[in-house]
């Protein structure tokens, strides 16, 4: 919690005797808090996982992020990561550019509204070899969002206008072999309009000992066999310096659609794109 330096000077004159000088200098104004900060962070993780699903195909991830944090509650920020073109065509960076609004009220509540533009740069489904396998679907979205909080208990939604991540029935309709672990899952239509909601709690056991965990349900319109729930759970413990590790076991349920799928570069290696597992980072915050 942030403390104004004028709330600790005045704390720091009531802890000593009251002793009057007449030539006592005159007191140092207080320093102002910036309206403006800007945090920002780099990690590495064993595997980059959204919503339990591998985006970097099992792989290990290094990511990156900065802020600009205004006082009012207003921000903007850009995060980055590699990702993997076995999964997402073309694709091998994520650029996540999004501005909100978030704030305090009544003590223990927070919330936070903002929006999120998640665009990879080359990521378009007409790059799948063999050329014209698909018609061009590029997989760049727009993610809008809420969350409201008490204390250490968190509740967000969000809702996406695009469609899915390029996903439509030229790409990903059913018995197209899309998904081999389910053959009849797959869009029937427009995806614009996936939304999903989730509940996470986050509590400090210990001054620098974090435990936190959620659970989630992503929904995709216009399709079958597709939605899916997915949860996590672990541990993150700070250093001095900005330093971090955490450790977090996660997995879902729901759909086997996304099992054994098949690399949009080659077509012959498979994975199991939301397998349960345990992932590890390591993270510096500036």
């Amino acid at each position: 919690m942030r403390k104004s330096l004028l709330s600790l000077a005045v704390l720091g004159a009531l802890s000593v005797p009251a002793i009057s000088f007449a030539a006592d200098a005159a007191p140092a104004p207080a320093v102002a808090a910036p309206d403006w900060t800007f945090p920002s962070s780099i990690g590495m993780v064993s595997d980059y996982i959204w919503r339990g699903q591998t985006q970097t195909w099992g792989k290990p991830a290094v990511q990156a992020g900065i802020e600009a944090d205004h006082a009012s509650g207003f921000y903007a920020g850009v995060w980055g990561s590699n990702v993997s073109s076995h999964w997402l065509p073309n694709a091998n960076l994520e650029t996540d550019w999004s501005v909100g609004f978030r704030n305090a009220f009544a003590t223990d509540f927070k919330y936070d509204v903002g929006g999120t533009y998640i665009y990879y740069p080359g990521g378009n489904f007409d790059k799948v070899a063999p050329s014209g396998t698909y018609a061009s679907s590029k997989l760049n979205s727009l993610e809008l969002y809420a969350s409201l909080g008490w204390k250490w208990f968190t509740v967000k939604g969000g809702y996406m206008p695009t469609k899915y991540y390029g996903w439509n029935v030229n790409n990903s309709k059913p018995n197209s072999g899309f998904f081999p672990g389910n053959a009849s899952a797959g869009v029937t239509g427009n995806t614009n309009g996936a939304y999903y909601f989730m509940g996470s709690v986050s509590y400090d056991v210990l001054p620098s000992v974090n435990l936190a965990g959620e659970v989630g349900r992503e929904s995709i319109p216009d399709s079958t066999g597709l939605d899916w729930t997915w949860y996590k759970v672990g541990a993150t413990k700070t250093f001095d310096g900005g330093w971090a590790v955490n450790a977090f076991y996660t997995g879902t349920t729901g759909s086997s659609a996304y099992q054994s799928y098949a690399s949009f570069d080659n077509g012959t290696d498979k994975r199991t794109i939301d397998q349960s597992k345990v992932v590890i980072g390591l993270s510096k915050s500036f």
